[in-house]
C-alpha cells in the first residue's frame, strides 16, 4: 500500500508540472515597453519605435507637434500637374514603381508649385530608398498605416525640425521616411506668403507604401502614395 501511495504521489506531481508548463506556454507576451502615445520630436533615427502612436485627429492645420492635417479626400482624376483644388491626385513614378501625389489642404493648393517641388523631391528620395535591400526585402502587412511627419522649415528654406505624428507600424519604414525628409525638404527663396503664423513653414507629410510587384518573392517594388499639406 505504501508503494502504491508513492506511485500516486509521483503521478500527481507529474500532472501538476504538466499543467504548469501548459499555463506558462499559454501566458500572453509582455507588452512592449515605451508604448506611450503622442507626437515625437525626432532628434535621432534610433529613437524611432515600431510601437504605433495614436494620431491626434483634427480638422485644422496642426500647430507644431499637435496632430495631423485633415485629409479632404481623394478625387477620381489623376492629372500630371496640380490644380487649385486640394484632394486631387497626380500620377508619379513609373510603370515599374508607380505612385501618386496629393495635396491635403487649401493652402497647399494655393501654393501648388511650391507644394509640387517639395513633393517631387520627397518622391525621388523615397524611390531611391525603396531600392535599398533593407526596404526592398520588406513584405509589408496589408493594414500598414501611413507615416505622418510634421516638418518645420525656417524662413530661408532650411529644414529645422521633424516631428513623427504617426507610425506606420514598421520601424524601418518610419526611419526611411525620416531620412528621406532630411534630404528632400529644403527650398531656395520660398514664398513668404506661405509662412505660418509663427514665421516658419509647416508641412504635414503623409506617405503610405504598399508592395506592388516582385520577381523573386524576396525583393519588392512599391506603390507609393504621398501627400503634403501646408500649415
Amino acid at each position: 500500500m505504501k508503494f502504491l501511495r508513492q506511485i500516486g504521489a509521483v503521478g500527481l506531481l507529474a500532472a501538476a508540472l504538466t499543467v504548469a508548463g501548459c499555463a506558462a506556454e499559454d501566458k500572453p507576451p509582455e507588452p512592449v515597453a515605451g508604448a506611450a502615445s503622442g507626437a515625437k520630436l525626432i532628434t535621432d533615427l534610433s529613437s524611432v519605435s515600431s510601437t504605433p502612436i495614436d494620431p491626434l485627429g483634427t480638422s485644422a492645420v496642426p500647430k507644431r507637434g499637435e496632430g495631423l492635417l485633415h485629409d479632404e479626400g481623394g478625387g477620381s482624376s489623376s492629372p500630371r500637374t496640380f490644380g487649385a483644388e486640394p484632394g486631387l491626385t497626380r500620377q508619379a513614378g513609373s510603370d515599374a514603381n508607380p505612385g501618386e501625389e496629393r495635396l491635403l489642404n487649401a493652402k497647399a493648393a494655393m501654393f501648388a508649385n511650391f507644394s509640387q517641388v517639395i513633393l517631387d523631391r520627397i518622391f525621388v528620395q523615397i524611390q531611391l530608398a525603396e531600392r535599398e535591400d533593407e526596404i526592398s526585402s520588406t513584405k509589408l502587412p496589408t493594414d500598414i498605416k501611413p507615416v505622418v511627419i510634421t516638418a518645420i522649415m525656417d524662413k530661408s528654406g532650411k529644414l529645422t525640425e521633424l516631428i513623427l505624428e504617426q507610425h506606420s507600424g514598421r520601424a524601418r519604414i518610419d526611419q526611411m521616411m525620416i531620412a528621406v525628409c532630411k534630404k528632400a525638404i529644403w527650398y531656395r527663396n520660398p514664398p513668404p506668403e506661405a509662412l505660418s503664423g509663427n514665421g516658419n513653414y509647416k508641412f504635414t507629410i503623409q506617405c503610405k507604401l504598399t508592395n506592388f510587384a516582385s520577381k523573386d518573392e524576396a525583393h519588392w517594388s512599391f506603390f507609393t502614395s504621398l501627400a503634403v499639406g501646408i500649415g
